[in-house]
């Protein structure tokens, strides 16, 4: 039981020292449920993955947001479309969809000074 515990701690502090923090938050936990529910080696090691690249999604994510400096409460949900004229309210409905991510086409905010092109662009977020 005592090698067992070791290989464990052994583990625990390879897969940090590989920068895999999450993998070593889990993987013990994943184990077991992996050994109940008769998983394969494949279908482990992916779970095992998965929620590794699911922190280091969310994690990333948080910095890029602390790095812009946008304030928090500024999103779609907040947005009063009311004071915006019509064809400016379609092209962020358009926006809003994202469906320009898929192309990777940039937005530009073209227009006069102080019309809020830059909280336009931030309620994307």
């Amino acid at each position: 039981m005592a090698n067992q515990v070791n290989q464990h701690d052994e583990l625990r502090a390879l897969l940090e020292r590989l920068n895999l923090g999450a993998m070593a938050a889990v993987f013990a936990d994943l184990a077991l449920k992996a050994a109940k529910e008769n998983l394969s080696h494949e279908a482990y090691l992916f779970a095992l993955g998965k929620h590794e690249e699911e922190l280091r999604t969310q994690r990333r994510t948080a910095r890029l947001l602390r790095a812009s400096a946008l304030p928090a409460d500024k999103t779609f949900r907040t947005l009063n479309l009311g004071k915006l004229s019509p064809q400016l309210q379609l092209q962020i409905e358009r926006l809003k969809s994202g469906s320009f991510l898929e192309s990777a086409t940039n937005v530009v905010a073209v227009g006069r000074p102080g019309v809020g092109k830059p909280r336009s662009i931030h309620y994307l977020n």
